[in-house]
């Protein structure tokens, strides 16, 4: 993630109205390595302030993207496709709005907390999140990836969606213990009019890439899959199954066949091409291209039986050795977690507040820390009027 800039407005300053509502910038929230800002801003009525929104900007002052004209289209493409995802896992983008050569895609603001979040304030040696919980996200997850890949237009024609982009910054879990799914803004899908992709390359962090998109071959709702696993597998273990912190062994690419080291070395090409000149992510794209099942075993051996079989099915390298639907790793992940009692929202955001709790105690020294501070405004009221 690139650092934050400093956007050229004041906290407080009104950035557009849209029907009835006014939205307030509050901060910028990351750079982007899209062509767009994030910026974090507060929807105001005639009856006062209301609830958090994301924008996603282009075309603003002092920001220009490097191919605007190209991001915009992207952003407007997220607000078509956005029309077809209405679940409750998956967070909502409810318009756009144009203002003065700027661009401004409203989406909803999760009220609670991303993966990557809980993952760094919990250190590994302190405590960790329990099976149940970690089957939850997933079989949560693979119920909103569900409903995504097998989405079909106004005439049932299936819309080819797939997420591209599932990872730890991208799956949230509210106070309340819901789990979202949020930001298909790098999705691929048959929406008409859409911009086809001119490279095969990793798309959102290549950290949380599948094999195939690692090494440049086509991705379907499996690659999806293989991402949600990369992300529970984390979840569970404090580690990145893809990167062994000893680093590759020096003979790992005298494994590759002479085609298979051609597309290796095309696929680094490709990286560095998209902006990925990492030496980081040429060994995941090693990596991707020779971890064997051997390598598999030892990756699930660290994991609880709970876990260990769906988890091994998940981070298979062959896509036709994995899960072939999230419906059928959806039906999987419940029926371990039923076997663990019962197990929900209602129980995951407990588990959240005792788990934040506990860390606050040991690394901070602090008794009966209170629980985090929760916004009773519901997101799901928020238009663009």
């Amino acid at each position: 993630m690139s650092t934050p800039k400093r956007f050229p407005v004041k906290k407080g300053q009104i950035l557009f109205s849209a029907g009835q509502a006014a939205y307030e910038f509050v901060m910028t929230l990351e750079g982007s390595n899209h062509g767009e800002t994030v910026l974090l801003a507060r929807k105001r009525t005639v009856e006062g302030p209301g609830a958090d929104v994301i924008l996603k900007c282009v075309g603003l002052p002092d920001r220009p993207a490097l191919d605007a004209e190209k991001t915009r289209t992207r952003l407007e493409e997220e607000v078509r496709l956005a029309t077809y995802l209405r679940h409750p896992g998956i967070a909502r983008v409810h318009g756009i709005k144009r203002m003065e050569g700027a661009l401004y895609l409203i989406a909803e603001c999760v009220d609670g907390n991303s993966l990557n979040t809980l993952s760094n304030v919990v250190p590994e040696h302190i405590t960790k999140f329990s099976d149940a919980f970690v089957l939850y996200l997933g079989a949560e997850v693979a119920g909103a990836l569900l409903y995504a890949h097998t989405r079909t237009d106004e005439h049932g024609k299936p819309l080819g969606i797939v997420h591209r982009a599932v990872d730890l910054e991208r799956i949230w879990v509210t106070w309340e213990g819901q789990v979202k799914l949020t930001d298909f803004g790098l999705a691929l899908s048959k929406l008409p009019g859409r911009i086809a992709s001119t490279v095969q390359r990793p798309h959102g962090n290549a950290y949380y890439s599948s094999p195939e998109a690692l090494l440049g071959k086509p991705v379907d709702a499996r690659s999806d899959l293989f991402q949600l696993g990369l992300a529970l597998y984390e979840v569970a273990t404090g580690s990145h199954p893809l990167d062994p912190p000893e680093g590759l062994p020096e003979e790992t690419e005298e494994m590759l066949s002479a085609t298979e080291r051609a597309r290796v070395e095309q696929a680094i090409l490709d990286a560095k091409e998209t902006g990925l000149d990492d030496a980081a992510v040429e060994d995941l794209i090693v990596r991707a291209a020779t971890y064997t099942p051997k390598d598999l075993e030892r990756l699930v051996a660290k994991l609880s039986e709970p876990l260990r079989a769906p988890l091994r099915k998940l981070l298979q390298r062959n896509p036709t050795e994995r899960y072939q639907t999230a419906e059928e790793l959806e039906a999987d992940l419940r029926a371990h977690l039923d076997r663990l009692g019962s197990y929900g929202a209602k129980e995951a955001a407990a588990e959240i507040g005792k788990v934040l709790t506990e860390v606050g105690e040991q690394l901070v020294g602090l008794e009966g820390c209170a629980s985090p501070p929760r916004r009773q405004r519901s997101q799901d009221d928020i238009t663009t009027g």
